[in-house]
C-alpha cells in the first residue's frame, strides 16, 4: 500500500487510539500541528518528525517516506542505552534539581530518591511517576523511556493520554470508576 506522509500520520495515530490532541501532548506539540501533518498542509522539521514518529512507535524515515522498517530499535541511534536509574538522575540534574527537591515534590522521602537512582527500589508508579515527572518537566512516558524505549507498556501510556485530555472534573470521575473497578475485582483479570 503506498500512502502518503499525512495518511501514514493519521494511520498510525488511529492504530494507537489517540485523538489529534492526545498525540500533540505527547509529542509536546500544538493541536493544530497534527490536524496539519494529517492534512498534508506541513511535513514538519526534523525535530517534529522524530517526536511523532517516537510516540507512534514507528522510525521516522517509514513514517516520512513509506521506505524501510515500519517499526524497529530505531530510537538506539538517538541515544545510548541508558538504565532507569541513570537516566533519572540525569534528568534531575538537567532539571536543576536536588534528591531533596524532587522527594519535597513528589512527596516522598529523600531515602527513596536516591534509591530510585542507585536501582536499589523499583521504578516509581502511579502517582509518584506522574509527579517525579511533573517535577522533570516531562511527560511520565519520557521518564519511563529506558534504552530509547519505554518501559511502560503501550496501554499505560494510551491510558495516560486519554486521562490528560479530560477536563478536571472528567478526570476525578475517571479516578473513580477505576477505583470502583479494583474494589469490585472487574478489572479484566
Amino acid at each position: 500500500m503506498d500512502s502518503s506522509f499525512a495518511e501514514r500520520v493519521r494511520s498510525e495515530r488511529e492504530r494507537a487510539g489517540l485523538s489529534q490532541m492526545q498525540l500533540a501532548r505527547l509529542c509536546d506539540l500544538s493541536g493544530p500541528m497534527i490536524s496539519c501533518l494529517e492534512r498534508g498542509k506541513s511535513a514538519g522539521s526534523e525535530k517534529v518528525l522524530v517526536s511523532v514518529a517516537r510516540a507512534l512507535g514507528v522510525r521516522p524515515e517509514w513514517l516520512r517516506a513509506g521506505s524501510g522498517k515500519r517499526e524497529g530499535d530505531w530510537l538506539d541511534t538517538f541515544a545510548a542505552p541508558q538504565p532507569f536509574p541513570e537516566r533519572l538522575r540525569q534528568l534531575r540534574k538537567e532539571a536543576g534539581l536536588t534528591q531533596r527537591q524532587v522527594a519535597y515534590f513528589v512527596g516522598v522521602s529523600t531515602a527513596a530518591v536516591s534509591c530510585w537512582e542507585t536501582g536499589t527500589r523499583e521504578v516509581p508508579t502511579g502517582n509518584n511517576l506522574v509527579r517525579l515527572a511533573e517535577a522533570l518537566g516531562l511527560d511520565p512516558a519520557e521518564v519511563m523511556k529506558v534504552d530509547g524505549k519505554s518501559t511502560a507498556p503501550r496501554n499505560e501510556v494510551q491510558l495516560l493520554a486519554a486521562f490528560r485530555a479530560l477536563q478536571e472534573e472528567q478526570q476525578l470521575e475517571a479516578i473513580k470508576l477505576v477505583e470502583a473497578l479494583k474494589r469490585t475485582g472487574t478489572s479484566g483479570q
